[in-house]
């Protein structure tokens, strides 16, 4: 029987957020000014010192979404990757490889669902060798820019719906499904799966772990990424907000 396994990327995957982690190559690379990077650092603050709950995920959604009006989202793409082998292979956690690799071995499906646009997920499933991609979805105009609505928010129970009905496309059951997530805003998504797991959960997953008797799971070393055989833009993927900023330069040269 085919099963799957659903891993969340920030402070799962990787031992950071994304876009923390890519602000400096993006300054120096005259993407954003520090005054946009220390905006984009203060909009994740809570989450990345407490997590998120569904409330403050749908703030953060709204707030990325109007930071992102006007940003090209080829151009995002594109330079992200020129950044990632610096910045966020040397930051992935061993433990999150080994356990995709496990789930490989095994025949499991592997699918990264992540809150990041769908433009910036691709990149990094491709390079941990992920089979399925779940992300949010942010309209751009005919230029190929954002508008500054999403139209999906892949986080919460817009998360676990999509997940859902994947699973329901690709005949699994989820039963027989893991889940891997370190924010309380995933909880929609581990009640759904037969074999969930909290990582270094925030506060509210690490007492909803303890009450339903979740395995929790403590990730500690980084390792850089084994280079793979797949086809380019095979790295690794920002969340939203550090991947729209860059998506704004781009906008903003074209239109000159």
């Amino acid at each position: 029987m085919v099963r799957a396994a659903f891993f969340d990327l920030d402070k799962t995957i990787l031992d950071t957020s994304s876009n923390v982690a890519l602000s400096g190559p993006f300054i120096e690379a005259g993407l954003m000014n520090r005054r946009t990077a220390l905006t984009s650092v203060l909009v994740q603050l809570p989450y990345l010192l407490a997590g998120a709950d569904e409330s403050r995920m749908e703030q953060m959604a709204q707030a990325l979404g109007r930071m992102g009006r006007g940003w090209n989202a080829a151009f995002l793409e594109a330079t992200v990757e020129d950044a990632l082998e610096r910045t966020i292979q040397p930051v992935c956690y061993a433990q999150a490889l080994a356990r995709i690799e496990q789930h490989k071995r095994a025949g499991d499906i592997i699918v990264i669902a992540s809150a990041s646009v769908e433009q910036v997920v691709r990149p990094i499933a491709q390079m941990l060798g992920a089979d399925e991609v779940l992300a949010s979805r942010a309209a751009v105009d005919e230029d190929g820019c954002f508008t500054g609505e999403i139209t999906h928010f892949n986080q919460a129970q817009g998360k676990a719906d999509a997940c859902e009905a994947l699973a329901r496309a690709r005949g699994w059951d989820l039963s027989d499904c893991s889940a891997y997530s370190d924010s309380v805003s995933d909880a929609p998504l581990l009640r759904l799966v037969g074999h969930p797991y909290a990582v270094n959960p925030d506060r509210g997953l690490r007492e909803m772990a303890q009450r339903e008797g979740w395995p929790t799971l403590t990730f500690t070393s980084t390792v850089r990424v084994l280079p793979r055989e797949v086809p380019t833009p095979a790295k690794v993927a920002v969340p939203f907000i550090a991947g729209v900023a860059v998506g704004a330069a781009a906008c903003a040269l074209l239109r000159r």
